[in-house]
């Protein structure tokens, strides 16, 4: 292993405590407003996961609804995220991508480097989620990895698409980024817990294609979290 892996690790490990300091965020609407997320909504979110999955090669990533539950709102609270519409497309797309919040890497195809609840790609995940702006161009598997390692324990890893919507893109250390919120109309809509609202979510900012399935994980979501189910 050599020194500057060591060293770039190091940096990462440092930089990625300094990055996750929330700043604050004024909500822009006192409408739809949700107190925290309950046991029985969270559970019926993700489909009532239980752990140890049977035959699952994965069973140290696997989280239930109790045990995510603290770290869920603790992020939501600390990026002030509180409109029941940003919590819908924010849960709803941490559910999807982690199989109901079975898995906090990649597996499917095994992309490295990609990892926590909401599967941030690499470089665009956990380089910019540890601040880390001067990488070298090409890096190994294994250092993709490793950076990723960084990441993945429970309290980043369940804040980390509240983070990447409301902080990343900081352009350097220790100065965080706005994240979507400074894409035009996408919190406004978000909260008006309209459907063009959340499309505008995904393509714009998770940058990936609108499902059927994504869409129908989102409007349960939303139901849920209105009370509606």
């Amino acid at each position: 292993m050599s020194l500057t892996f060591l060293l770039l690790i190091l940096n990462a490990l440092q930089t990625a405590q300094a990055a996750f300091i929330p700043v604050s965020r004024s909500s822009s609407s006192s409408l739809s407003n949700s107190s925290e997320i309950t046991l029985s909504q969270l559970d019926a979110i993700i489909n009532s996961t239980t752990c140890p999955l049977k035959g699952s090669e994965s069973l140290d990533e696997c989280r239930t609804a109790a045990q995510a539950l603290p770290f869920v709102n603790k992020g939501f609270s600390d990026y002030n995220i509180t409109s029941v519409g940003e919590k819908a497309a924010l849960l709803s797309l941490m559910s999807f991508e982690s199989g109901g919040f079975q898995f906090n890497i990649n597996h499917f195809p095994g992309n490295p480097g990609q990892g926590t609840r909401n599967l941030m790609e690499f470089p665009a995940g956990p380089t910019s989620y540890a601040s880390l702006s001067s990488l070298p161009n090409t890096l190994s598997n294994q250092t993709k990895n490793a950076i990723r390692a960084v990441v993945l324990g429970d309290g980043l890893s369940f804040a980390s698409a509240m983070w990447f919507y409301t902080q990343s893109g900081a352009t350097q250390i220790g100065q965080p980024g706005q994240g979507c919120t400074q894409i035009a109309g996408l919190v406004q809509g978000l909260q008006a817990q309209t459907e063009a609202g959340w499309e505008h979510y995904i393509t714009d900012c998770v940058g990936t294609t609108v499902t059927d399935e994504r869409r129908e994980d989102y409007l349960r979501t939303l139901t849920i979290l209105n009370g509606n189910t």
